[in-house]
């Protein structure tokens, strides 16, 4: 085993039940993970000042920013950090919004298979 670092998750959503409910899934997963949280673009942004992650699950609609604008940002200040968008709202235009982007998308209620497609391409 080569690769003995846990994997860092940064979950952003502003909802604290949303954020229990992914990290209970992601737990559930056979694999390491840190897990960061916040509950806004901006706490995300100032998180990723100071830590590094890997990927980021990030919910769409948050106050303030939402998921698209701080994976624009993040495309650009962590360009090899792998991005999801968990969202309720499955539109057409934000699903391919999302793909422009280069990142995954994921449904709410996210299913822990998704997750473990999403994870399996960070690693």
């Amino acid at each position: 085993m080569s690769h003995t670092r846990a994997m860092t998750l940064l979950l952003v959503d502003d909802s604290k039940v949303a954020r229990l409910s992914l990290m209970r899934q992601l737990n559930a997963l056979p694999l390491e993970f840190e897990i960061l949280q916040a509950a806004s673009a901006d706490e995300a942004q100032a998180l990723m000042q100071e830590r590094q992650a890997d990927a980021a699950l990030i919910d769409f609609n948050m106050p303030g920013r939402d998921g698209i604008a701080l994976a624009i940002e993040f495309g650009q200040s962590h360009p090899t950090m792998k991005l999801a968008l968990v969202t309720a709202n499955i539109q057409d235009a934000l699903m391919q919004r999302a793909q422009e982007l280069g990142m995954a998308f994921l449904g709410k209620p996210t299913r822990p298979d998704d997750l473990a497609r999403f994870i399996e391409g960070v690693a």
